[in-house]
């Protein structure tokens, strides 16, 4: 028999399709489905800044179903829970993928953590930058945007949910659904809908916009109220480089929003369900380009728990680089241009994960509530003990970005190293750092006895009567620490 409870949405596959004909229950129910299908595809849709087409990979199947089995499941939805609902929080994220025949076809251009507070019928959501740099389990520190490719290629339909979890553990957030689109459901979906009004806040002017065939050309936007077919809007959401402002992916970021909740008032006016066409439209639409792991019934019984929103208690947020952001952009050899949590410290992301609901004070009042982190005014030397070329100048720059003073990089005397080893000449009055370093780097602590006396909780791989033997390693004085790089570190730029 099969449960509901266990299905996985896919519309990739044309596998189910709801009946046109049916009974005036079914009609209610079809309804809502449509609703919520509709504002998944809204929610995951603004998205790429590439052309694509459709996607391949698997996320899951939908199944056939008869009419009976189907409407049971509907109706008996008001007895189960949502995932996070007991909570009062369900917690969702949306991923834009560019498709299949393109260059990067599953790079996730577009990221959004969004949360629902069932009690209110609130809604909070944050854009994550693409950029954003994590560390992700057997590949090392990647963009975000670059784990559900990783995922795809290593087991196909495993990621989106691979990218929710690498989320959940920065976040500290347990992620339940997850919705990934392509390309063309954007468009397409607009285009059902007949067009969205869209309020431009600034005019602007991209004379580096791309086209199909990989040439560019310049497209404008005038301040004021638009009615946008899918086409213009895909144009107004993909724009990276544009005048007064909006030449950025965090304001590309906020103009997706902007598209999102126009989707999301154009889809629940009461004319689009009475009009046959759309919702069939809409149906063939979504049979192509959505995938995502809510079932059927999780649908419907979201469905009822928003069907009395109000657009108000929608909250929406764009993680940048501005001077009280928790992130800051550098630059790191083999991934380019990359955003660092400030410090390492990813606390404030999760503090800002944990108020998504919180007005338009967000950043201000959450940060104010973090601890402030401590510049780490120590010098460091850093020596390749490896044969991987280029860790010790990679290394250099993520340390930098969290406050050490990288005074020396270079080769160590021999190449073979199996653990990195970090030898302590402060004779352990810099536990802190030491502490920082050793778990960053996945070290061994070598120090001298007397630094091991007064050094507290840390336990040394190598206790040596002196720092002699150590100084003698180094190239540059007054040097506080000197970092070894074993293989344990090549992590850190597999590629």
């Amino acid at each position: 028999m099969i449960r509901m409870d266990d299905l996985k949405i896919d519309f990739l596959r044309k596998k189910y399709r709801l009946d046109t004909d049916g009974t005036r229950p079914f009609i209610f129910f079809r309804r809502l489905f449509v609703i919520v299908s509709i504002v998944i595809a809204s929610f995951g849709g603004i998205f790429s800044h590439q052309v694509a087409t459709s996607g391949e990979a698997r996320l899951g199947s939908f199944p056939r179903l008869s009419l009976f089995s189907t409407l049971r499941e509907l109706v008996q939805t008001d007895d189960k829970l949502l995932k996070g609902e007991e909570g009062d929080r369900i917690n969702f994220l949306l991923l834009g993928v560019g498709g299949a025949g393109h260059d990067g076809p599953e790079l996730t251009d577009t990221i959004i953590f969004g949360s629902v507070r069932p009690s209110d019928t609130s809604v909070g959501m944050f854009s994550i930058p693409r950029d954003l740099t994590v560390p992700v389990p057997g590949y090392g520190w990647r963009k975000i945007n670059s784990v559900n490719a990783l995922a795809e290629k290593d087991d196909p339909g495993t990621g989106a949910a691979e990218t929710g979890k690498v989320l959940s553990n920065l976040f500290g957030q347990n992620i339940h659904y997850y919705v990934k689109v392509d390309f063309d459901a954007f468009q397409e979906l607009i285009d059902t809908l007949g067009g969205v009004d869209v309020f431009v806040e600034h005019s602007f002017v991209d004379s580096q916009y791309p086209t199909e065939d990989d040439l560019i050309q310049t497209i404008s936007f005038k301040e004021g109220w638009q009615t946008m077919d899918g086409k213009t809007a895909l144009i107004y959401t993909r724009s990276r480089h544009g005048t007064n402002g909006e030449g950025s992916d965090f304001a590309r970021s906020r103009r997706q929003q902007k598209i999102l909740l126009a989707v999301k008032e154009k889809t629940f006016r009461l004319n689009t369900w009475l009009n046959p066409g759309k919702i069939n439209g809409i149906f063939t639409m979504l049979e192509g380009h959505v995938q995502t792991n809510l079932s059927l019934w999780e649908m419907v019984r979201l469905a009822k728990l928003l069907r009395n929103y109000d657009s108000n208690n929608i909250v929406n947020h764009v993680l940048d680089t501005s001077p009280d952001s928790p992130i800051y952009p550098t630059s790191l050899e083999g991934l380019g241009f990359v955003l660092l949590p400030k410090n390492d410290d990813w606390e404030p992301l999760r503090l800002l994960a944990d108020h998504v609901f919180d007005s338009t004070t967000w950043k201000e009042d959450v940060l104010a509530k973090a601890p402030e982190k401590q510049t780490h005014f120590v010098r460091v030397e850093i020596q390749n003990g490896t044969g991987t070329k280029g860790l010790a100048s990679y290394t250099a720059q993520l340390l930098e970005g969290q406050g050490f003073e990288v005074v020396k990089i270079g080769n160590a005397a021999e190449r073979e190293y199996s653990r990195t080893v970090i030898y302590d000449l402060t004779d352990g009055q810099r536990t802190e750092e030491l502490k920082i370093l050793q778990e960053f780097l996945k070290a061994d602590i070598s120090m001298s006895a007397s630094g091991w006396m007064f050094a507290k909780g840390i336990v040394p791989k190598e206790i040596s009567v002196s720092n002699e033997n150590t100084e003698a390693k180094t190239t540059e004085k007054n040097v506080d620490f000197l970092i070894i790089l074993g293989e344990t570190s090549t992590s850190l730029v597999r590629t």
